[in-house]
C-alpha cells in the first residue's frame, strides 16, 4: 500500500532551494546547464526541463518528482484549501478529516481535476489526507475544546463583538438598506405541538392535560425567511416522505413550495434548492446585492454549491457565532416563539373542531399556515432585528448583564484581530469582497472556482 511504500533509490534526492538556484543561474546566464547542475548537485536533465517549461511562460512547481504518481491539486491550491481549513477552525466550524476529505473530492469534480479518489465513498483517501498534513506541517489533527456546556457560555463579548465589526464593515462597503438585509431559519413543525398554552384548572390537581394528536409524532422542517423590512418569503416546507402529493399543501401559506426528505430534515442537496428560490424571490445580481445572515449549521457552512450561488448573483452571507443565535438571530429572538404559540392555538383549536380524529401530515399545511399568518407581520420582523441590533445597527445593543453568564469561561478568540469572521482587510467597495460568501473567506486563487 502506498502509506506503506519506503524509498528504493537515492532519486530525487535533491532540495528544492538548489534546484531554484540553479534555474536563476541559468536563466540569468550566469551559468550553463552542465555548470550549474554540477555546482548545486542536481540531475542535468531536469533543470533542462524546468527552464525550458519558463521561458515557454508554463506555470512550474519546483518539487521532489513524484515518479508515475501526480498530486491532485497544485501547490497555490492546497496553500488555499489549508488557509480555509484554519479559517474555519478559527470560527470555531473546523472541519473533521472526513469533512475534509469530502470536500477534496468535490474541489477534484467541480475543476475536472484528474484524481484516484473513491467516487463510491465521494471522498479523498487516507493516503491524500496524510500527505496534505505533510505538505502543509503548521496543520495537526487536535480534539477540539468544547465551546460551551449550554449558549449562555457561548454568548461571550469577544465573538459578539468580532460579529458586529464585520456586519459594520459589511453595511460600510455595501450600503445595504433594510430590504436587503434577510434572515433565514429552520424550524420543527410536529403533528404534536411543542408549545402547550396555560389553561384554567382546578387548584390542588397534580397534573393537568390536554388533548393532542399522540404522545409524539412526525416533525416537518419548515425554512423561515424575512427582511428587516417586514417582507417575508413564502416558506419552504419539507416532508418526512418519500414521495410528494398535492394534497400535503392544502390550504398552506400563499407561494409555499415543498419538498420530500425520507427523514424531514434540511440537508446540503435541499439547503441548495431552497437558496436558488432565495435568489429568485429577492432578484439578487451582483449589481443588486443581498445580505443574509444564518446560522452555522452544517447545509450552510459546508456547502460548495451555495458559495458558488451567492458569488455569481451578489449574495453576501454573515455566519451568527456559535451558540449565540438566541439572543442574536431574529428569527430566534422574534418569530421563532409567537409562531410555536399560534401554531398550538390552532392545532388545538382543530382537533376541537374535528371529535374522534388526529392531526396527520396533510393537516399540518393548514395548521401551519393559520400560525404562520398570524406570525408573520412587518411589526415582528421589524422589531427582531432591531432587538438583534442588526438594524439599526447597534454594536453596543448588549450590556454587561447579557455577558455575566459568560464571563468564567470568556477564552479570547483572536481578540487582537478584527477578522475573526472574515477577512476585514478586503472589505472594500474595491476588492473581491463583493462575490465572497463571507462565512468562506475571500479565495482568491482562480484554479479553484468552487471555494
Amino acid at each position: 500500500m502506498v502509506r506503506n511504500y519506503k524509498k528504493k533509490t537515492k532519486r530525487g534526492e535533491w532540495s528544492q532551494e538548489s534546484m531554484k538556484a540553479a534555474i536563476d543561474e541559468v536563466l540569468s546566464k550566469n551559468s550553463g546547464y552542465r555548470k550549474a547542475a554540477l555546482e548545486h548537485n542536481i540531475p542535468q536533465t531536469t533543470l533542462e526541463r524546468y527552464v525550458k517549461k519558463i521561458k515557454r511562460g508554463e506555470e512550474i512547481t519546483v518539487g521532489l518528482p513524484l515518479g508515475p504518481m501526480k498530486s491532485v491539486f497544485s501547490q497555490n491550491e492546497e496553500k488555499e484549501l489549508a488557509e480555509y481549513v484554519k479559517h474555519m477552525e478559527e470560527r470555531l466550524f473546523g472541519l473533521t478529516t472526513l469533512d475534509l476529505r469530502r470536500l477534496a473530492y468535490q474541489l477534484a469534480v467541480k475543476n475536472n481535476k484528474k484524481h484516484n479518489f473513491n467516487n463510491e465513498k465521494e471522498m479523498a483517501g487516507v493516503d491524500w489526507l496524510n500527505g496534505f498534513l505533510k505538505r502543509n506541517p503548521d496543520l495537526s489533527i487536535r480534539k477540539p475544546e468544547a465551546t460551551s456546556a449550554a449558549r449562555a457560555m457561548g454568548f461571550n463579548r469577544v465573538a459578539v463583538g468580532n460579529f458586529y465589526q464585520l456586519l459594520g464593515e459589511t453595511y460600510d462597503a455595501f450600503h445595504f438598506t433594510p430590504d436587503k438585509i434577510y434572515n433565514c431559519d429552520e424550524t420543527g413543525i410536529s403533528v404534536v405541538s411543542k408549545t402547550k398554552s396555560k389553561i384554567i384548572a382546578l387548584k390542588g390537581r397534580k397534573q393537568v392535560g390536554s388533548l393532542s394528536s399522540a404522545e409524539r409524532g412526525q416533525t416537518v422542517t419548515v425554512e423561515i425567511c424575512f427582511n428587516a423590512a417586514g417582507t417575508y418569503m413564502p416558506p419552504f416546507i419539507i416532508f418526512p416522505r418519500q414521495r410528494m402529493k398535492p394534497e400535503l399543501l392544502d390550504n398552506a401559506p400563499p407561494g409555499t413550495t415543498s419538498v420530500c426528505n425520507p427523514k424531514g430534515w434540511i440537508t446540503v442537496e435541499l439547503f441548495t434548492l431552497w437558496f436558488k428560490k432565495f435568489i429568485q424571490f429577492t432578484g439578487a445580481s451582483p449589481s443588486n446585492k443581498v445580505l443574509l445572515l444564518l446560522d452555522g449549521h452544517v447545509s450552510h457552512t459546508q456547502n460548495i454549491d451555495v458559495i458558488d450561488l451567492a458569488r455569481q448573483h451578489g449574495v453576501v452571507i454573515i455566519c451568527f457565532p456559535p451558540h449565540c443565535t438566541h439572543k442574536m438571530q431574529p428569527a430566534d429572538v422574534g418569530f421563532m416563539r409567537p409562531l410555536s404559540t399560534y401554531y398550538d392555538h390552532a392545532a388545538s383549536n382543530w382537533l376541537r373542531s374535528h371529535p374522534g380524529r388526529v392531526i396527520t401530515m396533510f393537516q399540518i399545511s393548514e395548521i401551519f399556515g393559520q400560525a404562520y399568518m398570524q406570525a408573520a407581520t412587518m411589526s415582528t420582523a421589524v422589531n427582531s432585528f432591531r432587538k438583534c441590533g442588526i438594524w439599526p445597527y447597534n454594536q453596543d445593543n448588549f450590556s454587561d448583564a447579557d455577558f455575566i453568564a459568560a464571563e468564567t469561561t470568556s477564552i479570547p478568540l483572536a481578540q487582537d484581530n478584527p477578522s475573526t469572521f472574515c477577512n476585514s482587510s478586503s472589505v472594500d467597495n474595491t476588492s473581491t469582497l463583493s462575490q465572497t460568501y463571507l462565512l468562506i473567506p475571500d479565495l482568491k486563487c482562480q484554479q479553484l472556482q468552487t471555494l
